[in-house]
């Protein structure tokens, strides 16, 4: 299967640059699978996990929301936050999303609600990319 380069790039670092076979991305829409010779495409990302396929094995990081750019040269992949499943702490993980689930119980209104609701939604799939932690060793990563 031929390789494209894919940078994962996040306001703090550079999350991720390397060779990968396949890529699996989460819009509004739903899942854009990208593959070597994609057509050229600009599309707006959710929070969401982002699947890497790579040397026959599948990485997963969680992130936040932003844009993918797919041209010639490759992937590039500008968003709020990306983490890797080694970054993330399931103990904080879990706090928030009982935070969250309080909260919206409580029925708060406004900002309020839609903060707690974005957090139920980003700690739901940071601890599904925890649970595939032993994917990727940290020291093949970049930070």
């Amino acid at each position: 299967m031929k390789n494209f380069h894919l940078d994962i790039i996040t306001p703090d670092r550079k999350v991720f640059s390397e060779e990968v076979a396949a890529l699996g991305v989460p819009t509004a829409n739903g899942i854009i699978g990208v593959l070597a010779l994609h057509e050229p495409l600009f599309s707006a990302l959710t929070e969401g996990e982002i699947k890497i396929t790579s040397s026959g094995k599948d990485y997963f990081l969680a992130i936040g929301s932003g844009f993918m750019e797919v041209t010639k040269k490759g992937v590039t992949i500008l968003v709020s936050s990306a983490y890797h499943a080694h970054e993330l702490n399931e103990a904080a993980i879990k706090k928030a999303q009982t935070a969250a689930k309080e909260a919206i119980a409580n029925h708060v209104k406004g900002v309020e609600l839609g903060t707690a609701q974005a957090l139920l939604r980003r700690s739901q799939f940071e601890l599904k990319v925890l649970r595939r932690r032993h994917t990727r060793p940290p020291d093949q990563s970049i930070n």
